[in-house]
């Protein structure tokens, strides 16, 4: 569904910014559209292919997702206020939720994992019994599969905070990837999340009541937090930050020192190898290491021809076989 939450206060979509597991957004990025909102800004309008098309398949997404687990899509709602789908408040905290869609269960119903039908049971037993209300979230995603999806920014945080504002203790994530297969990953309420949520929503409030900022964690949140050019070139920093200045020092030489070892060891090894592949080493301590050093195959190329003059632009190259420049050493 599309936003519905208001921009000044903390939402699903927006969680996972704000605890800092966006890779699209920082935590600087949702204070200062909250603060632009209060302003009377406009929200400016989302310029994304893959987000339309996700939005335009949620119904496609959730319909085919809960037959996968047998469900009835004719169940799903939505939650209105006045007639109009809007967003749910949490009961306590300044916490909003936009669904894509409710379920209130008639019967509870036994999911057991099974990863053949893509369905994924997110407890350590790999079954759980879902009944009453059911928060649903529907994700579209380009990105390929991968081991540890879904990642916490696409939906499993935004579910919690549904559950959260829905007084909910179930809630299913389906990820539609590139139109192709659906996975279903059913959750129970976590406490552990729902605390991490409801003290990010408190910080967030503090911030937005006192105008200050949050302290930066990494290096592009502080590019972000001291991007004003200063008027004065130079300043002296406190004699403590030698210690800095030494470990950045000390860490450079560690690195041209470590490069300068690869580039020795890989030249002994490459020598040791010679002409084979693939060769296999012991320590003294009974570890087994494979070294590879691959060939690189170019395949032949026709003459290329002048389709007016019949002369020769570029001469014909026969197949041809190289080494490659670095090697791998894996522990096996």
């Amino acid at each position: 569904m599309a936003k519905l939450s208001p921009d000044n206060h903390l939402s699903g979509s927006v969680l996972p910014a704000w605890l800092g597991f966006s890779p699209y957004q920082s935590p600087y990025d949702v204070l200062e559209r909250a603060r632009a909102h209060n302003k009377g800004e406009p929200r400016p309008e989302l310029d994304s292919l893959p987000a339309d098309i996700g939005t335009a398949v949620e119904p496609i997404i959730i319909e085919r997702g809960l037959r996968q687990l047998g469900i009835d899509p004719s169940l799903v709602y939505h939650h209105t206020e006045n007639g109009e789908e809007a967003a749910k408040e949490h009961p306590s905290l300044e916490l909003y939720y936009s669904d894509d869609g409710i379920l209130d269960l008639p019967e509870p119903i036994e999911i057991h994992n099974n990863e053949g039908q893509g369905i994924y049971v997110m407890t350590d037993s790999g079954q759980i019994t879902i009944e009453g209300k059911i928060i649903l979230e529907a994700k579209f995603t380009t990105v390929p599969k991968k081991p540890n999806d879904p990642p916490l920014h696409r939906g499993p945080l935004q579910l919690q905070a549904g559950m959260m504002c829905h007084g909910a203790k179930f809630g299913i994530l389906f990820t539609c990837y590139g139109g192709r297969s659906i996975d279903v990953h059913v959750f129970p309420w976590h406490q552990a999340t729902a605390q991490l949520i409801s003290q990010a929503v408190i910080e967030f409030e503090t911030h937005m009541d006192e105008g200050t900022w949050p302290e930066p964690r990494n290096v592009e949140e502080l590019g972000w937090k001291f991007s004003d050019p200063d008027p004065e070139p130079e300043i002296e920093l406190d004699q403590d930050f030698s210690i800095a200045a030494q470990v950045f020092q000390d860490g450079t030489q560690a690195i041209k020192a470590g490069e300068e070892m690869k580039t020795q060891a890989t030249e002994k090894l490459m020598a040791a190898l010679g002409n084979h592949k693939v060769g296999t080493v012991y320590s003294p301590e009974g570890k087994q290491y494979k070294i590879t050093w691959p060939w690189r195959t170019t395949k032949a190329k026709p003459a290329k021809m002048c389709p007016h003059c019949q002369g020769e632009l570029e001469p014909a190259k026969p197949e041809s076989t190289t080494r490659q420049k670095s090697i791998s050493v894996k522990e096996v």
